[in-house]
């Protein structure tokens, strides 16, 4: 089923009449280029809702936020989009920590692309925030990911690359530091991180040398934001060192990644939508509506990433696998 049916069917539990009065939708992305963010405008747009979109693009770079915020409230949009961790916390704060002088409290704000918005202090619960705030998540649990990835191959050594400056990140590897341990697999981690604390894209192919060098069965890339621009680079590392990789997001599938449990950014930006079309026109409250994640994800494994490797998915996984070609 394409992203485009997907997102048809959503559509069907938010059709309605067009609003009279355009809606003014702030929103604010962390780079160009995601699926995810034509997604949301796609969902709002093919709603009916007739909508003024700003778009600010910080560029990876937090210390634009609060300029960001203060456009914010000058132009009192009815919702913002945030696409990332990086941006949603920068613009509503953590739990516990939020200051009404530094970050927005009075503007719904819908956010896509958080991997994990409770590891990440946005929310306590994803039944409903309690906050003014929901959004969509776009990555499978980390059980459910080892899983997948003991379904391909048994697991002695796993090895991680993460970036331990996001505090995201620092939460995804804990968590995956104890499921190892209980599952008894060799967790080996690296990262990119310079004597500055500073994550250096000079220092990449260097990180993979080093995971290369601890000859692990199989290695993990997580959604980390810093990575995602530079996937081309880790994936054609990967297969130089001969190192076979499960991936977190679509684009490191689509870099060259050996095998995923992914969902398409696309669809996550249409579940923003429909949340965002939820809070417009039928008046709903960001801080009832749950934060969720897409029903389902898909198990991809990249051809030629396995061919190059001489690995080759195990007759039960080519019965539900999607198998990319290129």
């Amino acid at each position: 089923m394409t992203a485009r049916v997907l997102l048809a069917a959503l559509l069907l539990l938010s059709a309605g009449s067009t609003s009279a009065a355009p809606y003014r939708v702030f929103m604010v992305i962390h780079r160009t280029g995601a699926e995810a963010d034509q997604g949301f405008r796609d969902y709002l747009l093919s709603a009916g809702l007739e909508v003024e979109f700003t778009v600010r693009n910080i560029e990876g770079d937090a210390n634009r936020l609060p300029a960001v915020i203060q456009e914010i409230r000058a132009r009192r949009p009815d919702l913002i989009y945030a696409q990332s961790t990086l941006v949603t916390e920068g613009l509503v704060g953590r739990v516990g920590e939020v200051d009404a002088a530094r970050h927005i409290t009075d503007i719904p704000v819908v956010f896509a692309m958080v991997s994990d918005p409770i590891a990440s202090g946005l929310v306590t619960r994803l039944e409903g925030s309690g906050r003014n705030l929901t959004g969509a998540v776009h990555v499978a649990s980390l059980p459910v990911q080892l899983k997948a990835m003991q379904s391909f191959m048994p697991l002695k050594r796993l090895g991680v690359a993460y970036n331990p400056s996001e505090p995201s990140q620092r939460n995804m590897f804990d968590k995956l530091k104890q499921l190892t341990a209980q599952a008894g697999i060799e967790l080996v981690a690296v990262h990119p991180l310079g004597k500055d604390g500073k994550p250096d894209a000079a220092r990449l192919p260097a990180m993979m040398q080093a995971l290369a060098a601890r000859r692990p069965d199989l290695v993990y890339l997580p959604p980390v934001n810093f990575f995602a621009p530079h996937s081309q680079l880790l994936m054609d590392e990967a297969i130089r060192l001969g190192l076979p990789t499960f991936c977190a997001i679509e684009v490191q599938l689509e870099a060259g990644g050996m095998m995923g449990l992914v969902a398409p950014f696309y669809n996550v930006g249409g579940l923003a939508g429909f949340k965002a079309t939820q809070i417009l026109r039928e008046h709903r409250s960001a801080a009832e509506l749950p934060v969720e994640t897409l029903s389902r994800f898909s198990f991809e494994v990249n051809m030629p990433a396995a061919h190059a490797l001489g690995l080759y998915p195990p007759m039960h996984i080519l019965r539900y696998a999607r198998l990319r070609e290129r």
